[in-house]
């Protein structure tokens, strides 16, 4: 692939990328600002040396994260579709000569966006892309240890694969996001909290505008869809619409772009870049 993807949006994979590009930190707190009462950035903040928090600040964090979600019901059903998923991949993958990817965050990811729901107490969550839904599954545990209340709104397009389909056989291909046949967007998320998720299939250019239209709120948004920049700024605006006081916008593969830095730089608000792949920008309940 060549070094662009698409406007101010580069190939990471490349031999000529480079990270500051896109403002890519890992650890970067930008804007750092004290008087930004969000309690996301507040706990962060709590890490933080300077305008940064090093790796291994979050390795004791996200072990006491993964250790209370493994309490919460529907965690052994979260992973035992995990592991599925994993096999059923690499069994196509040896039948069709291919490599097939579940699109997915990574576990370390999952957990800090479990750890973040539990800091932020959302009651409304928003997600643009959700695949397999490990990511999803992760938030629903949260806003079930939470309490009883709150919801999650997923808007996704399934790539289910399907063997009778060539596009998806061809030997040597990589297909970067892959959800098993007879499966959909978000299956991962456990059956007991099916009630508390909402999923939409198609194009988060047509369906996340009225899906904000809608909502009072939006305590939590969180873009996995098209990583362009253009688009993930059309999606942070949009839920800026209604993103309520203290809410926070987070995005994944943040390595691509500097939308979301650039978004928080816009709105004066602080924004960390999680370990170079997950970035969040923290709006405050009152404005300093």
């Amino acid at each position: 692939m060549p070094l662009m993807r698409d406007a101010k949006t580069y190939n990471t994979a490349h031999d000529d990328y480079d990270p500051r590009l896109v403002r890519n930190y890992p650890g970067r707190i930008f804007n750092a600002d004290p008087k930004n009462d969000n309690e996301l950035y507040a706990a962060v903040k709590k890490m933080a040396i300077g305008n940064r928090v090093w790796d291994w600040s979050w390795g004791s964090v996200l072990k006491k994260a993964m250790a209370e979600a493994e309490t919460v019901p529907g965690f052994e059903q979260v992973m035992e579709r995990k592991a599925y998923i994993e096999r059923y991949l690499a069994e196509i993958g040896r039948t069709h000569g291919a490599h097939y990817v579940a699109g997915w965050v990574t576990l370390a990811d999952a957990q800090f966006l479990y750890w973040a729901v539990r800091q932020l107490k959302p009651k409304t969550i928003v997600q643009a892309g959700v695949s397999n839904g490990l990511s999803t599954a992760f938030m629903m545990l949260a806003l079930a240890k939470n309490g009883p209340d709150g919801k999650l709104y997923g808007i996704d397009l399934p790539a289910v694969f399907d063997p009778k389909n060539t596009d998806w056989l061809t030997k040597g291909e990589v297909y970067g996001v892959a959800i098993p046949e007879g499966k959909t967007s978000g299956w991962m998320v456990p059956d007991i909290y099916r009630d508390r998720c909402e999923m939409q299939a198609g194009d988060a250019k047509e369906l996340l505008p009225p899906l904000v239209d809608r909502l009072d709120t939006i305590d939590l948004f969180f873009h996995d869809s098209d990583h362009t920049y253009d688009h993930m700024i059309f999606e942070f605006e949009q839920a800026m619409r209604k993103l309520s006081p203290g809410g926070a916008i987070i995005a994944d593969d943040v390595s691509w772009n500097a939308s979301l830095w650039d978004f928080a730089d816009v709105h004066h608000v602080p924004s960390y870049n999680f370990r170079g792949t997950v970035g969040t920008a923290f709006f405050p309940k009152r404005p300093s």
